[in-house]
Order: C-alpha cells, then structure tokens, then sequence
C-alpha cells in the first residue's frame, strides 16, 4: 500500500493495559509537571488539586481579594528563589474553577457575583505593553464562558421569560436559554427578547442588531452577540484602543448582566517583566495605576476589575523602582510590612508533614484507579517521603518522579518502589552538593 494512506496503528488498549500491573488505568501522574489549563486531561489541568495542601492559601485569597476593596494583589513564592512548580498555577486555576462554578456565591457568603480569568502571556516576547496584556485578557475571557453567561444573563433579566421557564435552565446554557430554537420551542418571543437585550446593549454603546427569527428559523443570536463584541486580535488595534475597550466597554457589559467584579488571575509575570526595558516596565506600572487605580477609564472609576499578579523575587526587584516610582505602592505594596493584606504567599511544602505527602500521592493515585483506595501500593511511605526530600519538598518535581518511577517499576518488574528504587532514580545527582533554601525568611524578599 501506498504510504500516503498509510494510518496509525491502534495500539491505545497495549499502552493503556501496561499499568494495569499496579491497578491502574494510566500512569497515574503527569509526564509535564505543568498546569495547562485547556487540556483534556485531569493529570494536567488542574482539575487534580489537593485542597489541604493550600488552606492557608486559599484563607489568605478569600479574606484579601473577595469583599474588599483591593484592586491589585500578588500572589508570591515566599521569599524563595526556587519557586517554580510549587503548584501556584495549579492554585489559580483551582481558584478560578471554585469561582466560576456558583459565580463566587460560596466563596462571597452570597455577597457578590464573581467571575474569575485565568492569563497566562503567550510565548511572544512582543506582548509586555499594557494594551497587549489587555488584549491576552480580551482572548482568555472569549476562551472561557464568560461571555456566554453574561449574554445568559442578559437574556434572564430582560422580563421576557416566564418564571416557569427559567426555572427549567440548565447549567447548560447553550442547549437552553442561549438557544433560539429552544426559547422557541418553549414558546417565547425571541423577537422581542432580542430586541429588549439589544436596547440594553445600546445604552452602554455596543450596537448590535440580532437577526429576525421569523426570517431565520434557525439563527443564532449568541454568536451574533460573540461576533459582535470582538475585536480584532491584530497589534495595531489594540495598541490604538484596546485599553479602553476592554477597560470601559467590557466593564460596562459585565455590569449590565449584574456582575460585581471580575477577578483576573495574571500568572507567570516574570515572563512581562524580564522582556520588558527600562521605559517599558514603568509604563506598565504607570498603566496599571492607570487602568485599575484613578485613571478615567470606568474600571478605574469603579474597581470592577481586581488582579492578581503571580511574581517572583526576581520580577519584583526588577519591578520595585518602577512601582514606586508610579505611586502604586501606596495601594498595594509590592515587598514592605503592610505587603501581608495584598499578597497570598506561597510555602514550600513542610518536609516533616508526612500526611500531606502521603494525600498528595494518593488523589494522584486515585485519579487512576476504578474505585478509591487509602492504599499507596506499589510505593512505601519511606519511598514516598525519600521522593519529597530529593525533590526539595517542590511538588512539581516530587510528581515528575514518581511519574518516572511508574515508567521504571513497569520496564524492570518492580513489584514494589521501595527506597532503594526511588534512590535509584537520582543516581546521576549523587556526588553533587545540594543546597537547601527551605528555612523562612521575613514576609517579603525586599523591606523598604
């Protein structure tokens, strides 16, 4: 045969079935010890999340961010230059689901209506100016259901749907109340609806006409809406008014459908601010009083917006000139004593707290087995805990090794993974001295 129609081999059952020798239906955990939030797999996207591993955390993110009036907050390694894979992205997206899920009506005591984005800069090295981080948020907001709740909400509030009818939507809102066949079916005037949602749009300066239903039995007034409300993601647009777009325009929408803030979750600030020169990095700062503290734009005005920055010593000693230098230090402090009431600070993992290792391993373990076990077969307590000492109680590293150590108990028929296997594993380390920064330090890296 030609190889042009030459298709893959199927063998998914031979790779799933190898880890069946420990009672799993895959390896257990992830290849890349790194959080992507799009993926499909629970192992990557944050979805596996050990709560009592954080709870300070999430103590400290509830009682700084949620029914304050803090519009710029950090979330920090603490005061430690190994940082990376502690589980701060895994923090955020765990955050933003909590949020998203009642729209913050736990997590606010009922108080408030939340929707909170998850950002991450793009591996361009171009997108390190205010207007382009604000166009990254635009995408990460189209990307996510924001924009489909709040046409939802449009439409629930308009007074042209029966209570007998919104009490049958579902969670999904395409299937019902975003839908126009099944408005339809249900009886209700899409016509009209449309046109009471589209007066209300005209108020706030977005013109958008939806299209006769009479004409189009099948048409589709949430992608007319979605159509209508984006911009293009071209440089030269949001460079010339993309700030105030997304900064008085989408502050306008979100508040019409009832919204009282919008929490951005900025992860991975190091990657801005290390691009950025010296003119660059106090237009940010200069940009973020701007947009988020007293400017003229209505986020300013109104606060609706919070963010959060993900930052570490490096960024923020590259950052700290310039944030004083902008006056945002009298808002929110970046480093100093009153640092404590706008930053989340992330710790290492406590290397004598053996339970919390041991219920990091098994909601892993778990993930990958048909019914939920307290077992840790095939490793041993004492593998486990020798896993988090060499990987200096960073999670990240502690889960990249005991994906490796699955692989490796499979190719050499290890019955169990025992101290002696996992040391095994960083052979290639011995030798080498090692030095640990585990020991506190004061709140932030830098007093001023």
């Amino acid at each position: 045969m030609n190889n042009l129609l030459r298709r893959v081999q199927n063998n998914n059952a031979e790779l799933n079935n190898k880890y069946s020798v420990y009672g799993f239906n895959q390896n257990p955990f992830p290849v890349d010890p790194a959080v992507k939030p799009l993926s499909d797999d629970k192992r990557e996207n944050g979805s596996i999340f050990l709560t009592d591993l954080r709870r300070d955390e999430i103590k400290e993110f509830t009682d700084n961010f949620i029914g304050k009036q803090m519009k710029i907050g950090f979330l920090m390694d603490y005061a430690t230059y190994r940082g990376r894979g502690i589980g701060k992205t895994a923090f955020l997206n765990y955050m933003k689901k909590e949020i998203n899920s009642d729209l913050g009506d736990k997590i606010s005591n009922g108080k408030e209506v939340l929707y909170a984005i998850y950002v991450s800069p793009t591996s361009e090295k171009k997108d390190r100016t205010m207007p382009l981080i604000a166009r990254n948020i635009f995408v990460s907001m189209c990307e996510s259901d924001l924009f489909l709740t709040v046409f939802s909400r449009l439409r629930a509030f308009s007074g042209k749907i029966s209570e007998q009818i919104l009490n049958q939507i579902t969670d999904d809102y395409r299937t019902t109340i975003a839908s126009d066949k099944w408005l339809y079916d249900h009886n209700v005037d899409v016509n009209h609806l449309n046109s009471e949602v589209s007066k209300k749009l005209q108020g706030i300066g977005l013109e958008i006409q939806f299209e006769d239903m009479t004409l189009f039995h099948q048409t589709n007034s949430y992608a007319k809406f979605l159509e209508s409300i984006r911009l293009s993601t071209k440089d030269y647009y949001w460079q010339k008014e993309g700030c105030d777009y997304l900064f008085s325009k989408i502050v306008r929408l979100l508040k019409l459908a009832d919204f009282t803030h919008c929490i951005i979750l900025l992860d991975e600030v190091e990657k801005i601010v290390t691009y950025q020169n010296m003119s660059e990095r106090r237009s940010f700062c200069d940009g973020l009083r701007n947009y988020f503290i007293d400017g003229t734009s209505v986020n300013a005005i109104t606060g609706f917006f919070k963010v959060m920055l993900t930052i570490h010593p490096n960024s923020q000693e590259l950052l700290m000139p310039h944030w004083k230098a902008a006056g945002l230090d009298r808002f929110s402090e970046l480093g100093g004593t009153t640092a404590n009431s706008n930053t989340v600070f992330f710790k290492p993992l406590n290397q004598d707290d053996t339970e919390m290792t041991l219920k990091l391993t098994r909601i892993y373990l778990n993930n990958a087995r048909e019914t939920e076990s307290d077992s840790i077969s095939p490793f041993t307590k004492n593998a486990l805990l020798t896993a988090m000492y060499h990987a200096d109680n960073i999670p990240g590293k502690f889960l990249k090794s005991m994906y490796i150590a699955i692989e490796k108990g499979i190719d050499k028929n290890w019955q169990t993974i025992d101290v002696e296997q996992i040391n095994s594993l960083w052979e290639s380390k011995k030798g080498k001295e090692e030095v640990s920064s585990m020991t506190e330090l004061p709140e932030t890296k830098i007093h001023l």
